[in-house]
């Protein structure tokens, strides 16, 4: 009769739980007590069910639809972030400005000085669902940064504070304080290849078949040509590269240039172009911003966003924008899955030896010798479990990142012509017309293009 009278629905989240009405005519036949049993058959949690016994008919009657249990969602917890105490803007004002060379200006920071608050990230809280079953959340993300180089980390007031005069460098894994080499004018064979464990500034050029190296950053006013410039910090590039297929330049953090030709470049974080990116190779971590330049030819590979005013040109040439993970991560994921897999060896074996071991020690004790062994087997077992907790947590991010494609997104704010191929991880769609000023991203396991 309940059945025929009424009939309980729950939400695809668990979190909300209702009766609808099927038939008017017998629902006067149905008794409150009916109602409660029906609900018990469900499966409600009791605690959670809420209703007026008195008039849940003339509601039902008005409205067609009863809320009857509600439960509790999760509360995610919030990421942990850095609250620098510091400004880190390298933008010049135009007051600042002595000649067009003057782009940015380098962060300079005093001993002692207090750089940055971690501040930690929450638990959040967990949710119950109207069958009375925990709604896990997700915990905040802890900020993975780390002190570098002459910059000092206390644990007890989670401050990063700068330990030696210097430039200030910043990357998503390192804050670090640099030394800084500066040179007057172009790389010649009077100053030779530069390798050094501080910042360089060169108010020159880098001519081909040159080396430049620095643990921080590498800031040049002039022209690059076909040389080779790697960096653990920013790379800044005023004059441009024109690398006639030889050039390589490479950070870990971003990099600047106004132009670049024929060359490969590499970023950790994001690439930022402001004039135009011909015939070369590129892949940045982060984002690939072009916004008011073009795209043509070669292929640029990003993480997260590739922004651009024009891709490809009326010749057609064959243009590449790749979103989605890029080679060095997928060595990382393979190198992280075959380490896991030789740890969880090792600690089958571990276990089994601390288990003979200790059933021999109740049954009629351990030697010196034994006594010893046991004692380094369960240190070793407790390395391996802390390493592989370790590994399993990188590759979890990993993994996130590679399968979430829910952010990436090319945009191009102008043109794209005939022959611009769009690659979302394994998925790819080749443009046979022209688009102007649109979006694509991957839905449903295809790309799609909206309009701007």
């Amino acid at each position: 009769m309940e059945k025929n009278a009424i009939e309980i629905k729950v939400a695809k989240n668990r979190l909300k739980a209702w009766i609808e009405l099927i038939d008017s005519e017998l629902l006067e036949e149905v008794r409150t007590n009916d109602l409660i049993k029906l609900l018990e058959k469900e499966k409600i949690q009791k605690e959670l069910i809420h209703f007026d016994e008195a008039n849940w008919k003339q509601s039902l009657q008005e409205k067609q639809q009863l809320v009857i249990a509600e439960g509790t969602p999760a509360v995610n917890g919030v990421d942990g972030y850095i609250d620098w105490k510091l400004s880190l803007d390298a933008e010049l004002s135009e007051q600042e400005k002595s000649s067009f060379r003057d782009v940015k200006k380098i962060p300079s920071v005093t001993a002692e000085t207090l750089l940055a608050e971690v501040i930690p990230p929450t638990e959040g809280k967990s949710g119950i669902d109207v069958y009375g079953n925990i709604v896990k959340q997700q915990k905040g993300r802890k900020v993975s940064t780390k002190a570098g180089q002459n910059v000092e980390f206390n644990e007890e007031t989670r401050n990063f504070i700068a330990k030696k005069d210097g430039k200030l460098s910043v990357t998503d894994k390192l804050i670090q304080v640099f030394d800084m080499y500066e040179l007057s004018g172009d790389v010649t064979l009077e100053t030779g290849n530069i390798d050094f464990v501080g910042s360089v500034y060169i108010r020159g050029n880098v001519p081909a078949g040159y080396t430049v190296k620095a643990q921080g950053d590498i800031h040049v006013l002039g022209i690059v040509e076909a040389a080779y410039l790697k960096a653990g910090g920013n790379i800044v590039i005023n004059g441009g590269v024109s690398g006639m297929d030889k050039a390589v330049i490479q950070a870990d953090g971003d990099v600047r240039i106004s132009y670049i030709n024929q060359s490969s470049v590499e970023s950790g974080n994001n690439l930022i172009v402001s004039k135009s990116i011909l015939h070369s190779q590129c892949v940045a971590q982060e984002s690939i911003l072009c916004e008011n330049g073009s795209i043509i030819g070669g292929t640029c590979s990003a993480g997260r966003q590739i922004l651009v005013n024009t891709v490809g040109n009326f010749a057609n040439t064959k243009t590449e924008l790749a979103l989605g993970i890029n080679k060095n991560k997928r060595e990382r994921l393979e190198y992280l899955k075959k380490e896991i897999d030789k740890l969880l060896n090792n600690k089958t074996k571990l276990k089994t030896l601390g288990n003979q071991l200790q059933d021999k020690k109740e049954r009629i004790g351990l030697n010196a010798k034994e006594r010893i062994m046991l004692l380094k087997q369960r240190n070793m077992y407790e390395k391996v479990i802390e390493q592989i907790n370790e590994m399993e947590e990188e590759m979890d991010e990993m993994q996130f990142s590679i399968g979430n494609y829910t952010d990436m997104e090319v945009i191009v704010k102008g043109k794209a012509f005939d022959n611009v191929l769009l690659i979302f991880g394994k998925y790819s769609r080749k443009l046979d017309r022209e688009f102007k000023y649109f979006k694509s991203y991957l839905k449903e396991m295809e790309i799609v293009i909206d309009s701007l």
